[in-house]
């Protein structure tokens, strides 16, 4: 058990899940005997099984905690500020009770995810079997080249993220009518590569009936008043569009859409750098310890802006230095790959202004 204080002055013990006594699983917590005040009465300390935070109810004690095995990048974030001094310092005055404590002990076991469909997994391990086959989709259509070029993105850029297409004739790859039926709702779809710590999956932007010249919400409106596809759809796991989360940078800047990855990219920003949430909330667990800056760069309508200011508190609290770089608020879009589109490298400044202050800081 070790203690830090945060830079908002809150104590936190962070704990082994064998540390815990006599724990027992209530729903989506558990409850366990307090160690740090010794309690031997009553299970006071409840803890969310899936974030691994948790806090004592008894009025004299009121610790919070984190179990170290079921928030892992939180916990080594924590760890490693401790010792470096840069967002968090041990507390001098955090004392642990001597009293005697529960004698019974068990292990809590991490708390898995929800279960997969069996046919989501199926649906993935089918794609997965293409996935070399539309990244070669993806170069050689001229449809997709067209699109990604009214995108602002060129082919080189989306295909060394990983980016493929999903051709219509790919179906018929399968033999099985299994296969086929999961894998036909992908067809003539742009994938993009999600990383999850459940792993990898996709998420795919139809290009039913879309034609050159077409703009991209006269499209929407086609795909919904003509009962296309959906315009999007992912898989389960689902996830983040972006690098690898080990090679993430210390510094990262959150954006929303996969073409807004795309887009700062195709400005120059580094792939190690830019993180696309593509409608997967932020999990702040996922995020490995080595991040230690996220610039909140979301969409600049209301929905976004309510977002930032959400995620900007919630960020604050877990020790992460934010910075908010919106959209600026004008007529050349909502989001980056929009004004991106618009009018160009001129679209980002913003963003070169507030990383290259981080970078001189």
């Amino acid at each position: 058990m070790q203690a830090v204080t945060t830079h908002h002055g809150k104590q936190v013990a962070l704990v082994s899940q064998n540390e815990l006594r006599d724990p027992r699983t209530n729903g989506d917590y558990v409850r366990a005997y307090c160690h740090i005040h010794g309690s031997d009465h009553q299970r006071s300390l409840s803890i969310h099984r899936t974030s691994g935070w948790g806090h004592c109810f008894n009025a004299g004690c009121n610790a919070v905690v984190l179990v170290a095995e079921w928030n892992p990048n939180v916990a080594a974030r924590m760890l490693h500020a401790s010792t470096t001094g840069n967002v968090y310092r041990r507390p001098s005055s955090f004392t642990f009770a001597t009293e005697r404590l529960p004698l019974a002990l068990q292990p809590v076991l991490l708390h898995a995810p929800q279960p997969v469909p069996q046919w989501q997994r199926h649906e993935q391990t089918a794609l997965l079997a293409l996935e070399e086959r539309f990244h070669t989709a993806l170069t050689s259509s001229r449809r997709t080249q067209a699109y990604l070029a009214e995108r602002g993105v060129p082919v080189k850029v989306a295909e060394q993220t990983g980016v493929g297409y999903l051709a219509a004739d790919m179906v018929s790859h399968y033999t099985e009518a299994e296969q086929r039926f999961l894998v036909r709702r992908w067809a003539a779809r742009i994938l993009f590569p999600l990383v999850s710590p459940y792993g990898s999956g996709y998420i795919g932007r139809s290009l039913w009936q879309w034609r050159p010249g077409m703009h991209e919400k006269a499209h929407k409106e086609l795909l919904e008043h003509a009962n296309g596809p959906r315009r999007w759809i992912k898989t389960n796991p689902a996830g983040w569009f972006c690098a690898p989360f080990e090679q993430l940078a210390s510094s990262i800047i959150l954006v929303e859409g996969a073409f807004d990855r795309l887009a700062l990219l195709t400005a120059g920003f580094a792939p190690t750098e830019v993180v696309a949430l593509t409608g997967t909330a932020l999990q702040i667990d996922w995020l490995p310890p080595q991040v230690k800056t996220i610039v909140l760069a979301l969409d600049g309508d209301q929905g976004g802006l309510e977002a930032t200011r959400r995620l900007a508190d919630q960020l604050n609290n877990e020790g992460f230095s934010v910075k908010i770089c919106p959209p600026p608020q004008d007529r050349w879009g909502k989001d980056w790959n929009e004004r991106w589109c618009q009018i160009g490298s001129e679209s980002v400044w913003p963003l070169r202004k507030t990383c290259s202050a981080l970078r001189s800081a």
